[in-house]
């Protein structure tokens, strides 16, 4: 038998601020998961089939909320911020559909590919052109970003469930254990 006598480390925990990120679940689940994403990373895309798997295995006993924390260095990247963005302006639910079609096709970020997914998706295509030529979301995005530094974001996807820390993307057994023990409180 083994016996182990050292306590399981803690992860540290964040005040991150979720009021006018978009979300899915409930909005009162015991657990909030917080993704900070960018469109064109591919590890996000990654992510976000584990971050689906989750929505699966927990359903509304937690909350997805999403920021945008596009990198400098990937070109598309915050064009297709303001896409999701604008998508949401029209309805919640487009855009976790904009988030979905971005995600499994990151070769279609530019202003063309993304008209056409938003009028694939069923967006009124006039006010997401106007929207996205406008860049009417920089400030939310600069804030996102801003909020991402200040509790110290290095890279995509970044990840706090309930606050607490979980970097990069990992596999569903990771999130999974912090949930279940959030769960049990």
């Amino acid at each position: 038998p083994v016996e182990v006598y050292i306590a399981k480390p803690q992860r540290p925990v964040f005040d991150v601020n979720v009021k006018d990120a978009p979300f899915k679940g409930s909005s009162d689940a015991k657990v909030t998961i917080v993704e900070y994403s960018d469109f064109q990373c591919p590890f996000c895309s990654k992510a976000a089939n584990v971050v689906g798997e989750l929505e699966k295995k927990y359903g509304n006993k937690i909350k997805i909320a999403f920021k945008n924390y596009p990198l400098p260095f990937h070109s598309q990247a915050r064009l297709a911020a303001e896409a999701a963005l604008c998508a949401n302006e029209q309805n919640a639910k487009y855009f976790w559909k904009m988030h979905d079609a971005m995600f499994a096709d990151q070769t279609k970020l530019g202003k063309e590919d993304l008209m056409a997914t938003a009028k694939k998706i069923g967006l009124k295509e006039a006010d997401f052109k106007s929207c996205l030529d406008s860049s009417k979301h920089k400030a939310v995005i600069d804030n996102d970003m801003a909020e991402g530094q200040k509790i110290g974001i290095k890279s995509t996807p970044t990840f706090f469930i309930n606050g607490k820390l979980v970097s990069g993307a990992q596999p569903i057994e990771v999130f999974s254990e912090v949930i279940d023990e959030e769960l049990a409180k």
